[in-house]
């Protein structure tokens, strides 16, 4: 480890030790960061508990392996308006893999932009079909499962703003009468999800759930999006993939459901 000639030693090995943790992927433990850094352990202990105390690093699952903590994410924040966008990308990728592993389908990661939902990320389907999701497409927030769920947790000024631009139709299963839309909200903010039937396109459904931030503010929806109709227990399998998932990922980011508060 090189340090500056005219530099600050404890400086320069904070940064050095910030540096492993965040190469460190699924997080690095004391030990092997001595290793790593060539510091004594001593001297890695007080600076890893005085980041702690700042909240720049975290034990992972409270456990002895140390990840970067959710200051970054408010930092990140100040410097890059897409910061939040690339975080909750690089902490859904491993997150929706998995699920589109476990039950064959493809996931998708939006999130809100004006009126419209943004789809930041795909996990395809490793099986032999897949439904082709397209990152950057946008559609209007009443048209599917993961905009509906967005109106569903939104102020009503704004619920009534959005009504009042107009509820065009995409197909005919598009809730386009504003009291209707009004109800179905109501009903996917106490269900805790949303459904689309054949809204935004014939013959596709899906099931979407939100992802809150540590203001229990609704950041993002993960849906899955599937062909026809599924069976009973194949639609209980997708939906509950779906809650799972938007879980973890409301956990990864340091947020809190509304219920939790």
């Amino acid at each position: 480890m090189n340090e500056l000639k005219h530099g600050s030693p404890v400086v320069e090995k904070t940064a050095h030790l910030l540096e492993a943790v965040a190469d460190a992927k699924t997080g690095i433990s004391l030990a092997d960061l001595v290793d790593r850094l060539g510091v004594p352990r001593s001297t890695v202990y007080r600076i890893l508990n005085s980041l702690a105390a700042h909240g720049l690093v975290a034990r992972v699952n409270g456990g002895a392996s140390y990840e970067l903590g959710p200051k970054f994410i408010e930092l990140a924040r100040r410097i890059s308006p897409g910061a939040d966008k690339a975080m909750l990308v690089e902490a859904a990728k491993p997150i929706l893999t998995a699920a589109a592993d476990r039950i064959l389908e493809s996931f998708k990661l939006a999130t809100p932009e004006g009126g419209e939902m943004m789809t930041i990320f795909a996990a395809p389907s490793p099986g032999d079909y897949s439904i082709f999701i397209k990152v950057g497409g946008r559609s209007r927030k009443h048209v599917g499962a993961a905009g509906k769920l967005a109106l569903a947790y939104s102020d009503y000024s704004e619920i009534e703003a959005y009504c009042a631009a107009g509820l065009e139709a995409k197909t005919p299963y598009t809730i386009t009468n504003p009291d209707a839309l009004k109800e179905a909200l109501v009903e996917i903010r106490r269900n805790g999800y949303a459904e689309d039937n054949q809204e935004s396109n014939l013959g596709l459904r899906a099931f979407s759930a939100p992802v809150f931030d540590s203001e229990s503010r609704l950041v993002a929806s993960i849906s899955v999006p599937f062909i026809g109709e599924a069976t009973p227990d194949r639609a209980r399998a997708i939906k509950r993939e779906v809650l799972d998932s938007a879980s973890m990922l409301t956990r990864a980011i340091n947020g809190v459901h509304p219920i939790s508060k």
